[in-house]
């Protein structure tokens, strides 16, 4: 049988057909989700990338005629409508979950009478967990498949919350945070890695991550109105709980069928030099995207997270605003977090997300300040809101950017690695924060977000040109077309 060969994100790919000719393609991948032939695909290991990948599933009730593969989309095949449904109210937990603890501060600091030192093992806590899960939650879709791994994760952040609504000793506080870290760790992996393989995956991206900016918006709102009308701060976590439950419930139907079999099926490991099966583990953490991607999450989440969590104490300590009133400029700031990436994530796959990002960060920085050196609460509550409108669209560029630079069986690996490895920095850059400002005071965390944003721009300027109609390209484009009727014109 007589191949055909073409290249898809310059890897080699073999189309098996029964004819006897050979020829070269010039196919990219836009092109790919089009082909219209009864060929079979055998795509070799490492040669498909990004979001057009080839995906080994059955649509609309049946494998299409011709055979291809083809990319999925949020409504086809038609039980994706609910898997999106499920992440998205997942989504709203994560953020509740990420800004609760920064809102309570002072009400926890006060009920168990510690430092801010202490109290900040509740930030340091969850690094933990997301470590942990980086290096198991390949191994954990392998054994348990998509379900069990996303009920699993769940279930532990709901054991958690059912521990923390009670005001548990300090250990077992700290260890609750753990478990919910651990949780969030596995999650972020399976939930990016589903929605990184659709179409549109930008818009969906920006939905998912702006639904997180949703709930840490409420959150803080809810939690302190509790916490000030005289109720025990965890009595919050009751809320947390029963939100937890339900969301159990509707990801255990979306995703039922998805078992470990079947993520086999469409995620075979790949082969090394040696023609044997490599551990997609090691095979992610050696490329370099991986790492340098897992960093930049690091500090993004660090500077997100540690953000939000000492907005409350930076407005009552050095603004001498009143805590039950800052509450609001903290949940300002997850709202511009969520209005940047629900609504900036349509503009950032049109012009290009190499492009876009370099913008976002440069702006973050520069409201940063504003609301660093601002004198005045509303200058202050205005410069941070800005800084989540222009900071929030960076996380789902950077799992674009992992999905375009990896083959698709590295997904779940390397974005899960990477997700959770940045969950790392949610925890322990807050845990930082909290142990400076004890002893120099809680305006520290300015100059800190400062450097870990400016760490990102660095970071960001090493991983290559990734978009696929970015304004990059298309400057270039049209800059060597006319130099192309330039020199037809002189050679006339």
């Amino acid at each position: 049988m007589a191949s055909q060969q073409g290249t898809i994100a310059n890897d080699p790919i073999m189309l098996y057909e029964g004819s006897n000719d050979s020829e070269v393609v010039d196919a990219d991948m836009t092109e790919l989700a089009s082909v219209k032939s009864p060929a079979v695909i055998d795509v070799l290991p490492g040669t498909v990338t990004g979001p057009l990948s080839v995906i080994d599933t059955e649509f609309n009730e049946g494998r299409l005629d011709d055979g291809v593969e083809h990319v999925q989309t949020w409504n086809n095949p038609p039980a994706n409508k609910w898997r999106l449904l499920a992440i998205l109210f997942g989504f709203v937990l994560m953020g509740m979950n990420d800004a609760t603890p920064g809102a309570l501060l002072l009400y926890i600091e006060s009920y168990y009478q510690q430092t801010y030192t202490v109290i900040s093992l509740c930030f340091l806590a969850p690094a933990a967990g997301y470590m942990i899960s980086a290096f198991f939650n390949s191994n954990m879709h392998i054994m348990f498949g998509r379900w069990g791994t996303i009920v699993g994760g769940l279930l532990l952040m709901c054991v958690a919350y059912s521990l923390i609504c009670w005001a548990p000793p300090l250990p077992l506080l700290v260890f609750s945070y753990g478990l919910v870290g651990l949780g969030i760790g596995t999650l972020d992996a399976a939930w990016n890695a589903f929605a990184a393989d659709l179409q549109n995956v930008n818009e969906i991206m920006g939905l998912m991550h702006g639904l997180y900016g949703v709930g840490a918006t409420i959150s803080p709102l809810i939690s302190t109105a509790m916490a000030s009308s005289g109720l025990r701060w965890s009595y919050y976590y009751f809320i947390m709980f029963g939100v937890g439950i339900s969301i159990v419930c509707l990801n255990a139907y979306a995703f039922w069928g998805e078992t470990a079999a079947k993520y086999l099926k469409d995620h075979p490991p790949g082969i090394n030099e040696d023609g044997e099966s490599q551990g997609r583990l090691s095979e992610a953490l050696k490329n370099r995207y991986t790492i340098l991607l897992a960093f930049f999450l690091f500090f993004y989440m660090g500077a997100e997270v540690g953000l939000g969590s000492w907005i409350v104490t930076f407005m009552v300590t050095e603004r001498h605003g009143e805590p039950a009133k800052m509450g609001a400029v903290a949940s300002g700031y997850w709202a511009g977090l969520t209005v940047g990436r629900m609504v900036l994530g349509f503009v950032t796959g049109r012009i290009g997300e190499n492009t876009m990002a370099t913008v976002y960060l440069i702006l973050s920085i520069a409201f940063e300040l504003v609301f660093w050196l601002a004198p005045s609460i509303v200058a202050s509550a205005v410069g941070v809101s800005l800084v989540g409108v222009f900071f929030g669209p960076v996380f789902p560029t950077a799992m674009v950017a992992l999905t375009r630079l990896l083959p698709k069986r590295l997904h779940v690996t390397g974005i899960g690695f990477a997700a959770s490895f940045g969950g790392g920095g949610s925890a322990i850059f807050p845990f930082i924060t909290g142990a400076m400002a004890q002893a120099k005071g809680a305006w520290v965390l300015q100059p800190l977000v400062v450097a870990l944003i400016g760490a990102m721009v660095v970071i960001w300027m090493t991983i290559p040109t990734f978009e696929e109609t970015g304004l990059r390209d298309r400057i270039v484009g049209a800059l060597t077309k006319r130099k192309q009727r330039l020199s037809e014109s002189d050679s006339d």
